[in-house]
């Protein structure tokens, strides 16, 4: 397996594969966003989308394995690479892929990898030397049609 970084001029050549993942990945974010705005910021150059292919395979759908979204924020005291989305099929056979992402984070001059992720991730990433430091809880808050005037 290979991680493979995909530069803003070649987004629009695998979108049609990896946007059906992140349309699944963000279907338990809250829908606050939606994968037109994942699109549209990677091409702005704010977000890095990664692309998992098996590298043995030959170029069909079969050699697409998933997909990383991470995002470089810089923070008051350092950077940070938050990873934004990652979601894919038979992880057991890439999960060793984080350290790609760390590797380019180091080169970044990130301090910290950081991810908000369903519970199910956290002994993926307990395993490649992540703690959990913080428990994210959400309540939707129903907004009234208000009339303007």
């Amino acid at each position: 397996m290979k991680l493979v970084a995909i530069p803003i001029e070649e987004l629009d050549k695998v979108w049609s594969l990896i946007e059906k993942d992140i349309k699944n990945a963000l279907a338990y974010s809250g829908q606050l966003t939606d994968s037109d705005f994942v699109y549209e910021t990677a091409k702005q150059g704010k977000f890095q989308v990664w692309v998992i292919w098996d590298k043995d395979e030959k170029i069909t759908a079969n050699k697409y394995y998933g997909v990383v979204v991470t995002e470089i924020i810089q923070r008051k005291y350092g950077k940070v690479c938050h990873v934004y989305i990652v979601t894919g099929r038979q992880m057991s056979k890439w999960q060793h892929l984080i350290s790609e992402v760390e590797k380019f984070a180091k080169e970044e001059g990130c301090k910290m990898m950081e991810l908000i992720a369903r519970p199910g991730w956290q002994k993926v990433y307990n395993n490649h030397g992540y703690k959990r430091t913080h428990v994210v809880l959400e309540k939707q808050i129903k907004q009234e049609d208000k009339d303007v005037k």
